[in-house]
């Protein structure tokens, strides 16, 4: 469940700069939605296997190079066994990743998971267990929750070089029919099936330039589906609300394509 605080997530994590990264993130999201689906139509094959493919090797790569420019002193960090890097800055790594729209539930967002995407997110600690009518945690049970959580964090960051604090995980919904949908933005963890709990996020808003030199305005509704269809670009909102959108069994990576 996202937390309801004063500001939102983007202004308190990059402060002055949370505009300038919001347009980045979206404008990663669109140039690699545009690469997937130039591979899909050069691969003339009926299913979608070349965009998701595409899109799980763009989208860190798109991401990485707009936001090195704008965070003085980030740095990209290599991951071991993985064809992409990520963004590193004052402690917080950006993990990006891909919806899979054929997975959702109760509203949440699903991703395909590997043993590093889950290494990565658990930096930011084990998920909380969610309270029961036939089981609930006492003091203690919570304190060795709360232990086994900093232990599983801490081994996480020590496998990164103790260089991230916090793993920000950008989750994009996004398909070849579509195009960029929603983008949510924030800290959380996967658990077993792929679902994302995000439990501090903001959901980025779609918006389209009104004509040249006019800068960024916001385009009514709250997703891509509710405006009209020019190449959109972001800003932030103060929403938080996690994706809706049509189902596509077929959009996401091969499951032989590592992750």
């Amino acid at each position: 469940m996202t937390e309801t605080l004063s500001a939102g997530f983007m202004e308190r994590y990059f402060g002055e700069l949370s505009q300038a990264v919001a347009t980045a993130l979206i404008a990663a999201g669109s140039e690699a939605h545009t690469r997937s689906l130039d591979a899909k139509i050069g691969s003339r094959l009926p299913t979608n296997h070349a965009y998701g493919s595409t899109f799980w090797l763009a989208l860190p790569k798109e991401v990485v190079v707009r936001l090195l420019p704008i965070l003085d002193g980030a740095v990209p960090l290599p991951l071991r066994g993985a064809p992409y890097e990520l963004v590193i800055w004052e402690g917080i790594a950006i993990l990006p990743v891909k919806v899979m729209d054929s997975g959702k539930r109760n509203g949440r967002m699903c991703v395909r998971t590997s043993e590093l995407r889950n290494q990565l997110a658990s930096v930011n600690g084990l998920p909380t267990p969610p309270p029961s009518l036939f089981d609930i945690l006492s003091d203690s049970t919570l304190g060795t929750f709360d232990e086994a959580s900093r232990a599983v964090a801490e081994a996480a960051r020590s496998s990164l070089g103790d260089a991230v604090s916090k793993m920000v995980i950008a989750a994009y919904q996004c398909s070849p029919k579509s195009g960029p949908q929603v983008v949510q933005v924030g800290i959380g963890t996967f658990d077993e099936d792929g679902y994302i709990d995000f439990f501090d996020s903001e959901q980025l808003s779609l918006t389209t330039a009104s004509s040249p030199g006019t800068g960024l305005t916001a385009v009514g509704g709250e997703s891509f589906d509710a405006a009209s269809r020019p190449r959109p670009r972001l800003e932030v909102v103060r929403e938080e609300s996690t994706a809706t959108g049509e189902d596509e069994q077929t959009d996401s990576p091969h499951p032989s394509v590592p992750e």
